[in-house]
């Protein structure tokens, strides 16, 4: 286990403490988890946290064999599959639209952390840019290449031999929190973007439900999440690495709610219970009951600008 860490922003400031007993409710892996928390910008680090060497086994979850045959499945029914890659491309669409970027035939894309692939399909048939992916999952590669026709490079981004330079727009989601050092890979990211070039990432930050719920909170998830960023951390992280910001959202979806009033209920191997082809009937039932107040709550959070995730929108300098 690593320990002695930092705020990524403020490395010289003593972390305090945040968020104790933590335990992993999304897949039922592992207990007794701290996040400390920076005192100058409110971001939570996780600390002690695996090292890159024992994280492994706790990704195993994330995507399995049976999800993904259930998925392919769907799919070969002619159902859709990827809904929020697809709103995600249409809110993405949306917004550089409205910042005045030029999207189209010959723009270059990359998702980093691209996971199955459903954003960068839904870019290329909404945005119409050249758009793929990378992502240390093979399964994932192979998943995105059958059923999203997106190709995909396996592997860290820092593996890769993408020309500095290259890219019109390099998006995130939900892979910041993952990364073990943020600053270098959106420094990174930042110099494989093309003079006037965009940088958009969502990631969790811990708000009104995360001060609420604490340990409990929907979207805390340890230990895979190393660190959840204020929004005064992500601009800070962006601005090093040469980029200006241009817009931050407090995107709205569903259930971060529903999902911490399950955790503070107890529940454990949330993903498998409600959402695996082996579900439990009645705990699915009961957490998209919840839809009937989290729908209202977690919306307003989002117009109010306290949801518990946050989108920023950020260009490189022409």
């Amino acid at each position: 286990m690593d320990s002695g860490l930092a705020c990524p922003v403020h490395a010289d400031i003593e972390l305090t403490r945040g968020v104790e007993r933590a335990s992993d409710q999304f897949f039922g892996i592992g207990d007794a988890y701290a996040y400390k928390r920076c005192d100058a910008c409110g971001a939570l680090v996780l600390d002690p946290r695996p090292s890159p060497s024992e994280i492994g086994p706790f990704y195993a979850g994330y995507y399995t064999e049976d999800t993904l045959a259930q998925l392919e499945r769907r799919a070969a029914a002619g159902k859709r599959v990827g809904i929020a890659g697809r709103l995600r491309a249409l809110g993405t669409v949306r917004r550089l639209t409205k910042l005045g970027v030029e999207l189209g035939p010959g723009k270059k894309l990359l998702d980093v952390g691209c996971g199955l692939g459903g954003f960068a399909r839904y870019m290329r048939q909404f945005g119409g840019v050249d758009a793929r992916g990378v992502d240390f999952s093979p399964e994932c590669a192979a998943f995105a290449k059958k059923v999203h026709e997106v190709d995909v490079d396996v592997g860290e981004l820092a593996d890769q031999d993408y020309p500095e330079g290259s890219l019109d727009f390099i998006t995130s989601w939900h892979y910041l929190e993952h990364v073990y050092d943020p600053a270098a890979e959106i420094e990174r990211m930042a110099r494989l973007l093309k003079p006037g070039g965009w940088f958009i990432a969502e990631t969790p930050t811990n708000d009104v439900l995360a001060k609420l719920f604490g340990r409990h909170w929907l979207y805390l998830m340890p230990p895979t999440h190393l660190y959840h960023y204020r929004p005064a951390t992500m601009r800070a992280l962006v601005e090093q690495a040469g980029l200006e910001v241009m817009h931050v959202a407090r995107p709205w979806f569903p259930g971060e709610l529903a999902g911490s009033l399950t955790f503070a209920a107890g529940v454990r191997g949330f993903v498998p219970k409600v959402f695996s082809p082996n579900r439990s009937a009645l705990l699915t039932l009961g957490f998209f009951a919840q839809m009937v107040y989290d729908v209202p709550v977690t919306l307003l959070l989002a117009m109010l600008g306290r949801s518990g995730l946050m989108r920023v929108y950020a260009r490189k300098p022409a």
